[in-house]
């Protein structure tokens, strides 16, 4: 039932609110069942036209929309804000997740019948820009409930109702003429601007430039009036002769016939019988008319807030300047005003839903005006990365955003930096030519790299630990990516399962005499290895970048001139990828030898479903071992393109140095050999593609370049 229909009864609805009222007005309907949730009757009352607006000005009735400024400005910030997509959240602060349908969603996209969501937000800062109040009806019966429509109109129009003992609100009353409608606070959301001088309402901006309105107000009706009334302001005709009164009408006449109105202005006068004339106001030059004006604006702007370039006006603004106030006025102005539009949303009615959390944003990221903070956010981003500072750290502390990834707790540093004390960092030799080409403090690839000196590289155990810090991020990302795509496989699979056998719960002995072959039941192999190869190939990339130019860091070169596309490894990936599929073709033998089994023993839907899902379990506990095979492969196939590119003849294997290192490669750890040329376990490198499968799976050594020293 509507609002006037629910309301009638003052004391019954809010305990004493005001007179009880008799009856009911014989002039409204009653509202149908089953009728929408607020009634046309509740409708045409609050959107009938508005009038009693109680000025604060002497002049100025309705400054919205009778003074330019303050239109300009409230229409600035109500529209830019506007604007920008309010968005709902649920989860934690941290880990959110967007929620973009449902009931909340719906009525904040389309609130009621005379308006949209952006419209809604719109009139709310039209309301605080000229009153400090924004009060919006929400027609629902209770705190908990989604409302079914969300109203707003003049704040003037709302009479707060205080409790006599608490002295907090307790509902609220809307009027207009002789109809009062009570309202529970649940049907109200107040936003206002902090008033000093009233507890409970809000403090309109314009009472601070009042006078400077009301001025400015003025300025314009003279400036009109000069126009309408006279070419000249107000002066006297003066004559030492009596004249009788129809001269007198005579000459009046043709004065005002001549000078009087818009189009007479600056014409010549013609005075006969000794008249003279003589000015008595004061011209527009005289009171300083335009600078007037100016401070006027001036003054509006200052109480809202809003720079010149925002209302379009440009002298002594250029393009830098007016892009620096654009930021300025979003930053200062709009966001901490977004602010409160949420907190107040949260506070009042969405913390109180029943549910999940659920909370609004305003998209930031749609802000065109602070993208290039974002941009001046991701250097400080890179800066503290290139110190090390892990990404959850940086993430958290600037604000970013982002989910956490795997490895974001860990700190990363260039492979060129040891501890203090463990060893030194690569240097050119003090005798060593200039290096004019360098490029983000690392000398080009075309620089003597082979007269840096060797220690460096030579602290195995550092080593391999820096090493091994980009490689277990590496090595996360591609399980990550692995294990995502066995689970999609997994349930293709069983959908095909359920799709071969009639999407029954249950396979009996009838079903069975279908002679279905294990075949039958299986993924197509030639799909599932294009989707596995689109999938490798983006990672054996971007592992391959990494590591280049890691290896090129690590040698005091320029990282950004290796290019993994131009390299030797990109063949060596080529051959990577043709292998890869053996992981599927591993899969689907399983899974053939464990559905015939199931349908040699007559088992149901159910139960050659599980031994698919038993299948896949076992695959995906292999993706650690999938993932370091493949991330050590991509990263040694690329790490020795790099050192080929770069001259380097001679390799040390580097091993982690603990128990789980298999004995063959214990047994050549920091062995050094001619690039090229074989380790005695049969690889020219760690990770060799090309090696034996004993000596590469799950492999975690790596190849030290070894510089001569001068």
């Amino acid at each position: 039932m509507g609002l006037i229909r629910r309301g009638i009864d003052y004391a019954h609805r809010l305990g004493g609110l005001g007179t009880r009222r008799q009856g009911t007005d014989a002039s409204l309907p009653v509202p149908l069942s089953g009728g929408p949730s607020f009634p046309n009757v509740d409708r045409l009352f609050f959107a009938a036209p508005f009038s009693g607006w109680s000025s604060l000005f002497d002049g100025v009735t309705h400054p919205y929309k009778q003074h330019v400024w303050v239109h300009a400005c409230v229409n600035a910030i109500a529209q830019n804000i506007s604007g920008v997509p309010l968005l709902f959240f649920t989860g934690s602060r941290k880990n959110k997740k967007l929620v973009d349908s449902g009931p909340l969603v719906q009525v904040m996209e389309s609130p009621n019948p005379m308006m949209s969501g952006s419209q809604l937000i719109e009139a709310s800062y039209v309301f605080l820009g000229i009153t400090g109040e924004a009060i919006h009806i929400l027609e629902r019966n209770n705190v908990t409930e989604v409302p079914r429509e969300i109203w707003t109109f003049h704040p003037s129009r709302f009479q707060h109702v205080p409790d006599e003992n608490s002295g907090l609100i307790k509902g609220w009353i809307y009027s207009r003429g002789a109809k009062r409608i009570p309202l529970l606070p649940h049907e109200v959301l107040f936003f206002r601007y902090f008033n000093p001088d009233d507890d409970y309402r809000g403090l309109s901006p314009l009472q601070a430039a009042k006078l400077g309105i009301d001025q400015d107000y003025y300025a314009a009706q003279y400036n009109s009036n000069f126009f309408l009334n006279s070419a000249q302001p107000g002066g006297v005709l003066e004559t030492s002769e009596n004249l009788v009164q129809e001269e007198f009408d005579r000459l009046l006449a043709q004065w005002n016939d001549r000078h009087q109105g818009v189009t007479k202005g600056h014409q010549v006068a013609l005075l006969e019988g000794g008249l003279t004339y003589k000015q008595t106001g004061i011209s527009q030059r005289d009171m300083e008319f335009l600078e007037g004006r100016k401070y006027n604006r001036e003054e509006v702007m200052a109480v809202y807030k809003v720079p010149k370039s925002e209302l379009g006006l440009y002298e002594q603004v250029n393009f830098a300047t007016a892009k620096t106030m654009d930021r300025v006025f979003w930053t200062k102005t709009l966001l901490p005003k977004m602010v409160l539009y949420e907190n107040i949303l949260w506070t009042q009615f969405l913390s109180k839903l029943t549910g999940p959390e659920i909370w609004a944003e305003f998209d930031r990221t749609a802000i065109d005006a602070l993208k290039e903070d974002l941009a001046s956010l991701t250097d400080t981003s890179q800066k503290y990365w290139s110190m090390g500072v892990p990404f959850d750290i940086i993430n958290e502390t600037l604000g970013l955003g982002f989910p956490k990834i795997p490895g974001g707790d860990i700190g990363y540093l260039p492979f060129n930096m040891v501890p203090l004390g463990v060893a030194k960092p690569p240097a050119t030799s003090a005798d060593a030519p200039s290096q004019p080409e360098k490029a983000a403090g690392f000398p080009s690839s075309r620089a003597a790299v082979l007269h840096l000196p060797a220690s460096a590289q030579r602290a195995a155990g550092s080593y391999w630990q820096n090493f091994n810090r980009l490689r277990t991020a590496l090595e996360e990302k591609f399980q990550e990516r692995i294990e995502r795509y066995f689970i999609d496989q997994c349930e293709l699979q069983l959908q095909i399962l359920a799709d071969k056998l009639g999407g029954k719960a249950l396979f009996n002995h009838v079903n069975h005499t279908k002679k279905i072959e294990p075949d039958d039941l299986l993924f197509d192999l030639e799909e599932a290895n294009a989707k596995l190869k689109k999938l490798a190939w983006s990672l054996y990339l971007n592992i391959g970048q990494e590591a280049g130019q890691a290896l090129y860091a690590e040698l005091g070169v320029d990282p950004s001139e290796f290019v993994i596309a131009d390299s030797a490894a990109i063949q060596v990936l080529k051959a990577k990828l043709i292998k890869v599929t053996e992981i599927n073709d591993l899969t689907r033998q399983k899974l053939r030898n464990t559905l015939a089994e199931g349908l040699a023993n007559l088992e149901s839907a159910n139960k050659l479903q599980q031994r698919v899902r038993d299948t896949f379990e076992f695959i995906e506990s292999r993706s650690l071992t999938i993932a370091r095979t493949e991330t050590g492969q991509s990263m040694a196939a690329a790490r020795d393109a790099a050192m080929d590119q770069l001259k380097v003849e001679k390799i040390e294997w580097g091993t982690a140095g603990d128990g789980t290192v298999r004995d063959s490669h214990a047994a050549q750890a920091g062995m050094v050999v001619s690039r090229g040329e074989l380790f005695p376990n049969g690889c020219a490198y760690p990770c060799d593609p090309a090696g034996a499968a004993e000596e590469v799976i799950n492999c975690r050594c790596v190849a030290i370049p070894v510089l001569d020293n001068d």
